[in-house]
């Protein structure tokens, strides 16, 4: 990543990569490193999400809709932990703004 990530970047899919839902999952070949990863319920849902670009704001809040029952804060960390590490597999492509 070139900078922080904040609510306002913009986070979407690789072109390095090719995925699949599997009962409720996500199964994702990186084609950078021919490794297959797989995402949990949670992970699947921003996952799905990311089809068209998105601002981490959006990703945040259509969570906390789905997912009810998480603070704010939680849902916040926990995103952009998991979009950093996606960043750094090369899954996901980060517009900082």
């Amino acid at each position: 990543m070139t900078g922080e990530l904040s609510m306002e970047s913009t986070v979407s899919l690789s072109e390095e990569q090719v995925s699949c839902a599997l009962e409720g999952e996500m199964v994702i070949l990186s084609l950078a490193d021919g490794e297959y990863y797989g995402l949990n319920p949670v992970a699947a849902a921003v996952w799905r999400q990311l089809e068209v670009p998105r601002r981490v704001s959006e990703i945040r809040d259509t969570l906390m809709q789905e997912f009810a029952g998480v603070s704010e804060e939680r849902c916040t960390r926990e995103l952009a932990a998991l979009l950093r590490e996606l960043e750094a597999l090369r899954l996901v492509r980060v517009e900082v703004a």
